[in-house]
């Protein structure tokens, strides 16, 4: 295999040298700092690998980064001067950082759930977002859902939004088209909202929310022209996908609505789920036992005959149903909400931890099953599983209740222009500001956050796609690394003192994978099982960006 990476390589800096010339250069002096440091520790032949892998990282970057300065930028990107945080819809949380409950403090919570499937879903017109290959639905397995749930504490402080839609990721820019929308219900009805977020299940086999498996190459050329004359308008063959995104936007406003509407006083408890058993690392690099707990939020109504709500936090991937079948489907954690609500009558919202490359480890079986069913009996399996574990839990006493949330902005600086390109042929619609005319730099607003329960536990938000080291610190991972040099955090997980703070991935934003800046390799799944693949990630320092500007985030609201 090496071999044949070798020859790649070699061909693809010759070709990429031909078309970059000089701008390979400026980058020079960071390839052989890093492959002084990789050839220091490793053997000749692994430290030739990565002084080759780390040239192919410069050359393949500096290639895609003169294709973006050729291709015309879309209409709608604006200067960074005119961003304006309240028009995009950014929410700052709450005003006050409480520690203790008020009197009169008391919790509340509301579910609301949509469908996210089209009627017309059998007519081969929609897209799975499992990644660039394109692959059309053929019809639906189970379900592809949005799941919400609105919570207050009664303090005057404001509702709380954390939902969960059935997909591999959705981008800023709708998830903000959901908050402006709900911001403008609740003041039309009076209702003091302060933190709405989004997060996705990140299954491979959902259907495509962002646009990454809608036909790339034709997004390619034909937006080139549509940028070229100004044109917003859908490119033609391509309308049901944005019929789609439209649909599930509204769907997902209604279900918002609805889970305001339901709200109801009731009780708040907390268990942390040992969940290892059924998932592992797939790069063999963190134990299982160092894997993060699932974290599990139990609402309990005052009223015997309402339904309660489980909120759990899981690290593994949704890929127990494989997108080649063509069929979408919410993969394990279709099966979660359903062995649930058949054992309590509660109704379940997952939210995706520290995923990195945590993927499942379950025994099922296919016995007495046709072919149909069988394709969802490890989903099936897996879901239930985590299912009868979250239900079996030991929750111990109530939550204070007492609700705090804060969210930072961020201003994300690509240094993968990937994602630029992405956004400029608009495989993807976040939202792209620019500084200067000429040699213009390029920034993508994101957010971080933070949501508090009880002064005992709590969500660390993040946009991207985790990996548990960039959390829970470098210790993890017995100290193998790519570039020589250590990840400079410890644990976030007790950042708060008496808080117990759990990972969440994908929130409010899918900005591709956040590994440690010392074990980024660009072309990571080519090289060894250790290393992640970072073709789609923001660059080599996204997670460190994160982490610094989430313990900012952290001191400011202390």
């Amino acid at each position: 295999m090496k071999k044949v990476s070798v020859k790649i390589m070699s061909i693809l800096l010759v070709l990429t040298l031909l078309f970059t010339g000089g701008a390979v250069s400026a980058s020079a002096a960071d390839v052989s700092a890093q492959s002084a440091v990789a050839l220091q520790e490793e053997s000749v032949g692994d430290g030739i690998m990565k002084v080759l892998y780390n040239a192919l990282n410069v050359v393949c970057e500096a290639l895609v980064k003169t294709i973006c300065k050729i291709y015309v930028n879309p209409k709608e990107w604006q200067s960074i001067d005119e961003y304006d945080s309240e028009e995009v819809g950014f929410m700052a949380g709450r005003e006050n950082y409480q520690t203790e409950a008020k009197e009169g403090n008391k919790w509340s919570l509301g579910y609301g759930s949509r469908s996210i499937v089209p009627e017309d879903i059998a007519d081969g017109k929609y897209y799975i977002g499992r990644d660039l290959t394109v692959r059309i639905a053929k019809d639906v397995y189970d379900d592809n859902r949005i799941r919400v749930t609105a919570i207050d504490d009664n303090s005057g402080e404001g509702i709380v939004v954390l939902g969960a839609i059935d997909s591999l990721g959705v981008t800023s820019a709708d998830i903000r088209t959901v908050r402006k929308a709900i911001i403008a219900y609740c003041a039309e009805n009076n209702i003091e909202v302060a933190s709405i977020n989004i997060t996705a299940t990140h299954s491979h086999s959902a259907l495509d929310t962002q646009g990454v498996a809608t036909e790339f190459f034709k997004k390619l050329a034909g937006s080139f022209w549509a940028n070229l004359v100004g044109s917003t308008a859908e490119l033609p063959g391509l309308e049901a996908a944005a019929e789609f995104k439209q649909f599930f936007i509204g769907e997902s406003i209604e279900a918002v609505k609805e889970a305001i509407g339901n709200m109801e006083e009731g009780e708040m408890y907390f268990a942390e789920v040992d969940t290892s058993a059924h998932m592992h690392d797939k790069r063999d690099l963190i134990a299982r036992e160092d894997l993060q707990k699932t974290a599990v939020l139990h609402f309990v109504p005052d009223n015997a005959e309402s339904e309660g709500t489980y909120i759990a936090d899981i690290s593994c991937h949704a890929t127990s149903f494989s997108a080649s079948h063509g069929y979408i489907t919410g993969d394990y954690i279709y099966y979660l909400d359903k062995y649930i609500r058949e054992q309590t009558g509660d109704n379940t919202v997952m939210v995706a931890g520290a995923l990195g490359q945590v993927s499942r480890d379950i025994e099922y079986s296919e016995e007495g099953m046709d072919e149909y069913t069988a394709l969802g009996a490890e989903s099936d399996a897996l879901g239930s599983a985590f299912g009868k574990l979250i239900v079996e839990a030991d929750y111990g006493e109530p939550l204070q209740p007492v609700l705090n949330a804060t969210h930072k902005e961020i201003f994300i600086e690509p240094e993968n222009s990937i994602l630029v390109l992405a956004c400029e042929i608009k495989l993807v619609n976040n939202k792209v500001f620019y500084d200067g005319l000429l040699f213009k730099k390029f920034y993508m607003p994101s957010e971080i956050g933070y949501l508090e329960f009880g002064n005992e536990v709590a969500f660390a938000l993040f946009p991207g796609e985790l990996y548990p080291e960039v959390f829970l610190g470098n210790d993890i991972t017995g100290g193998v690394t790519w570039d020589g040099t250590e990840w400079q955090y410890d644990s976030l997980a007790d950042e708060v003192e008496g808080v117990k703070t759990y990972a969440v991935s994908l929130a409010n934003d899918a900005l591709g994978y956040a590994v440690t800046d010392n074990n980024f390799a660009f072309m990571g799944h080519i090289i060894g099982e250790e290393i992640a693949d970072e073709v789609l990630s923001i660059g080599k320092h996204i997670a460190s960006f994160y982490v610094s500007n989430y313990l900012t985030m952290i001191e400011d609201m202390k």
